[in-house]
């Protein structure tokens, strides 16, 4: 038996058919070349991975980068307006501009954190960046366990 509701089950699978990866799709794989057992193909993936990576920033693929930005963004958004209201609540002799200030200021940069790890790591999912060449999930990203789907559920 699933222990969640079924509305919440039937939004993740909505999410997942909208942002699931191409199949095959890797990134950086040559087209019509290599399969599961080439590691000059693997190789050369990897090498063409790290050669867009973001050293400036640490060494995040190009994924992770463009999805940090987008959450920094997104987030700060999303979590002003969510915590702006706080600030029509009085503190202490404070003026409503201060308290509105403050109280966008807080969720903003709450907001930005989380969303910017989230699709920081969400982005090389969905670019095929965390499967191996035979389609798995690479080690360390999701559950290999044959009763799970290729998102670990």
């Amino acid at each position: 038996m699933n222990p969640r509701p079924r509305w919440v089950a039937q939004t993740e699978e909505s999410i997942d058919d909208h942002t699931a990866p191409v199949p095959g799709g890797r990134k950086y794989a040559p087209e019509g070349k290599g399969g599961p057992d080439d590691r000059a193909s693997l190789r050369h993936e990897q090498q063409e991975e790290m050669s867009q990576s973001w050293f400036g920033f640490g060494q995040i693929t190009d994924a992770q980068f463009k999805g940090g930005i987008v959450g920094l963004v997104i987030g700060a958004v999303v979590g002003a307006l969510i915590l702006i209201p706080l600030g029509f609540i009085g503190w202490g002799g404070l003026a409503l501009g201060w308290r509105l200030a403050i109280a966008a200021l807080c969720g903003a940069l709450g907001g930005a954190a989380a969303a910017a790890v989230y699709l920081g790591g969400r982005g090389p999912e969905l670019e095929g960046e965390t499967t191996d060449a035979d389609e798995r999930p690479s080690i360390g990203t999701s559950l290999r366990d044959p009763g799970t789907n290729a998102r670990g559920r």
